[in-house]
């Protein structure tokens, strides 16, 4: 047996001595015993917590955006990540605390969106954009400012400067942070707003992203005035030469967990952060300590945001409804909104675009109507409804899809033996919105047509997103559905669908809100009809094509909307 164990060519030659062989042996025993006594000792001290990390603790990523730079933040957040790694070490998780700097507000709210980072520190505005995007991120704990949930953003100008109140800042320019920093944009304007002062009563504005740079910008003399937190006012305010005329309260950076985190990890978290008392540690975020945190903490936010809407007419608000995952609606018009911010804010016409996601065709179309938003995209039927609500909603341009017009489809498990839409009688059926163009209104009407009502069926209901038909009727939950025929191609289910009736429907409309100026107006409407390139491609279309103010696809939509009701009384 030993012989098998050992290489031919490693086997002691017959005139060897005893020593080299007893050695020889020996080697071999040990190391054949070695890896057994390696597991042993791996098993005794498995479940026992150790302060330091192991080589085989897994990954946790720590998002952060550079508010100040990136080689400052780097050995800044050091210390924390340390602290973190050993607090959940003694819980028995080894993990690894990696940092992840993100060059811009939006790409970070992306990456906690997307789950692309496992926990964050965003400013209070970054949260809320977040938690829009996707409901499912969870709140860990907020920072300790003295014991309490806020502190205070700072407006500043030069030492010398004659400026002493905010009144003065009429016919001034003013330095902001990022467009979607809290205090150094909407808390910021928001205060200004309550002074009485809005964009058009300032000689110009900028926003120049991390607030160290509006402080140097403003210390240099580039601007007025500049709006930053107090932290970054006291660091430089001496060197620099600042003085602050107005400050503003603000509630304290939330820490957030993305959507999925391991429960056990998440309270883990948790508990360090809201036990962190280390002042060394603590210096870290500039607190002195972590407090625990609740949604609620953030509607001050949610109303500043709401106000700062109004700081600049030329700030537009777009709103989509989600049809799909908030986050997916998202994604699918970023690359246009961005590209349509960058040429009209260049050309002088508007100076941002802020994209709104709405969970539900309804808020989306009030909004329209009410002007919460400036425009929108919305399906053919809700464009109808809008138009009904406030006549003066305008057509901007209609889309136009890749490969012919979009189509709604029926669907049926891959192993149903329903094929035709007379057999649903007798069957439970899922529609989508109660406001869907495809996922309600066009299917009612087909179904009609066909001799089908709502008496006719074992029930119906409205699940709200075409996505969640999909799974349901996968899933068994229901005999049969009706989607967009885009969300069935997408659909990644391990449960197929089967398509038993096809449909066609209309492309989306992209609609402003009444009283929209003229000449903003004219200026959108013509980007989208000279829109083409890449950034079209998530929506499925490849350009738009004009409309009118009476829009023919309005106009037939109504009247199958119309002749849907007969699917709930036939005649």
């Amino acid at each position: 047996m030993q012989g098998q164990l050992q290489p031919k060519d490693c086997r002691p030659a017959a005139h060897t001595s005893h020593i080299p062989r007893l050695l020889f042996y020996a080697t071999g025993w040990l190391l054949l015993c070695l890896p057994l006594w390696l597991l042993t000792a791996l098993g005794a001290h498995a479940g026992q917590p150790s302060d330091t990390p192991s080589k085989s603790a897994s990954r946790l990523t720590l998002g952060v955006y550079a508010h100040i730079r990136s080689t400052e933040m780097l050995p800044k957040m050091a210390p924390l990540q340390a602290y973190l790694g050993k607090a959940l070490a003694r819980e028995g998780i080894p993990v690894e605390i990696d940092l992840r700097i993100f060059p811009s507000y939006t790409r970070a709210i992306d990456a906690l969106v997307q789950g692309e980072v496992d926990f964050a520190r965003y400013g209070p505005v970054s949260y809320v954009i977040a938690k829009e995007r996707n409901p499912n991120i969870r709140l860990l704990a907020m920072e300790s400012n003295n014991g309490k949930k806020t502190f205070n953003g700072v407006i500043s100008v030069p030492l010398d400067s004659p400026i002493q109140s905010v009144q003065d800042l009429r016919g001034k320019r003013i330095a902001f942070g990022d467009r979607r920093s809290t205090t150094g944009r909407y808390l910021s304007q928001a205060a200004l707003l309550e002074a009485g002062i809005d964009a058009r009563d300032l000689a110009g504005y900028t926003y120049l992203g991390r607030h160290d740079k509006v402080a140097f910008a403003v210390a240099a003399g580039n601007y007025d005035a500049g709006a930053t937190n107090e932290n970054t006012f006291h660091k430089y305010a001496s060197s620099k030469g600042l003085r602050k005329i107005l400050e503003f309260p603000c509630v304290t950076k939330p820490w957030v967990a993305r959507e999925g985190l391991a429960p056990e990890i998440f309270s883990a978290l948790r508990r360090a952060l809201l036990e962190l008392k280390d002042p060394e540690v603590l210096k870290t975020v500039n607190r002195d300590g972590l407090l625990p945190a609740d949604g609620a903490d953030y509607d001050p936010i949610r109303k500043a945001m709401a106000l700062a809407k109004r700081f600049d007419p030329t700030s537009l608000v777009f709103g989509v409804y989600a049809s799909v995952k908030p986050s997916d609606a998202f994604n699918m018009v970023r690359p246009m909104i961005d590209q349509l911010e960058q040429d009209l804010t260049e050309a002088g016409a508007l100076s941002s675009v802020r994209i709104h996601v709405f969970r539900d065709y309804e808020q989306a179309i009030e909004a329209l109507t009410r002007g919460d938003v400036d425009f929108a995209r919305l399906g053919a039927a809700s464009c109808a409804q809008a138009r009904a609500l406030n006549p003066g909603v305008q057509t901007l341009a209609r889309e136009h899809s890749v490969g012919g017009l979009p189509a709604g489809v029926f669907v049926v498990p891959a192993n149903s033996e329903l094929t035709s839409l007379q057999q649903l009688a007798g069957k439970r059926l899922a529609f989508a919105n109660p406001r869907s163009t495809e996922g309600r209104y066009l299917a009612e009407a087909a179904l009609a047509e066909h001799g089908i009502h709502a008496s006719d069926l074992a029930g119906y209901t409205f699940l709200g997103r075409h996505d969640q038909v999909a799974y349901a009727v996968a899933r068994g939950n229901y005999d049969a559905g009706v989607l967009r025929e885009s969300v069935l191609q997408s659909y990644t289910g391990s449960h197929p669908l089967r398509v038993i009736y096809r449909f066609e429907s209309a492309e989306k409309l992209w609609v402003a809100r009444a009283r929209l100026p003229q000449a903003l107006l004219d200026e959108l409407r013509q980007w989208l009809l000279d829109a083409s390139g890449p950034s079209l491609a998530p929506m499925g279309i490849d350009g738009f094509t004009p409309t009118g103010a009476d829009d023919p696809i309005c106009s037939r939509l109504g009247e199958q909307m119309r002749q849907s009701r007969s699917f709930e009384k036939p005649q």
